[in-house]
């Protein structure tokens, strides 16, 4: 599956707006490249995000979006604009992830941790996935997936993008980190709890009405991280 990507911004063929484009697209490409270049003055790893975070270009535009907002919401924004700075840096890489292809990754065995680039984003076909990015929330629809690598080796670092709907402004983002298990050599585990209290089958649907329609739901951090390494275990088939 060819990636798609671009600068300052990306829609799809179907003009879904990109996550990226919403909350970064108008000011990437005046304040990302001063980022690049603290990091080169530095001699720091982009993926590092404690290095990151204490970059003044960094430092001034977390203040400027996060204002006076507590520790909680700028931890948050830290793991976000990380995430696309990452993705930016890479050339804005979209996979966009068909139904067929995301109900093989659905009922397959195999699983990566292995991304085909530094950083991109794993685009969902719409109103499919469903899941609470907090426990105390309702479900809301899976947009899709920003994956970057990280410093630990067969590692990668997640960010899970929901409630990118018509009706509201912004979206949900829920961070995680996985790796594959270095005890498996060929990588077809994902060292993470994946499996449902109820013992219900993983991804299936908690909506009512959900089977009838086709629809997927991610349960927990386990779920979601399984669902990443098996749609990029599927990305060359696609």
């Amino acid at each position: 599956m060819p990636a798609r990507g671009g600068n300052g911004g990306f829609r799809t063929d179907a003009g879904r707006l990109s996550p990226f484009d919403l909350a970064f697209g108008a000011i990437a490409p005046a304040r990302f490249p001063a980022i690049t270049e603290a990091l080169q003055q530095e001699g720091a790893s982009p993926i590092d995000r404690d290095r990151f975070v204490l970059l003044e270009p960094v430092g001034r535009l977390l203040r400027e979006i996060v204002g006076d907002t507590g520790p909680d919401a700028l931890e948050a924004h830290v793991l976000l604009l990380h995430h696309a700075y990452l993705f930016w840096a890479a050339g804005e890489r979209i996979y966009q992830i068909s139904e067929p292809l995301l109900r093989q990754a659905v009922g397959d065995k195999r699983i990566t941790t292995a991304v085909p680039q530094p950083a991109q984003y794993l685009q969902l076909p719409e109103l499919r996935v469903w899941g609470s990015p907090h426990d105390a929330s309702p479900p809301e629809p899976l947009d899709g997936l920003f994956v970057h690598r990280t410093d630990a080796a067969g590692s990668i670092a997640v960010l899970a993008i929901f409630g990118m709907r018509p009706d509201r402004p912004g979206f949900s983002a829920v961070g995680l980190d996985g790796r594959a298990d270095p005890d498996d050599p060929s990588a077809t585990e994902i060292e993470v709890a994946a499996t449902r209290e109820d013992g219900s089958a993983a991804f299936g649907p908690r909506l009512d009405g959900g089977t009838a329609a086709g629809l997927f739901s991610v349960a927990h951090a386990g779920e979601l991280l399984l669902l990443t390494g098996r749609l990029l275990a599927l990305l060359d088939s696609g």
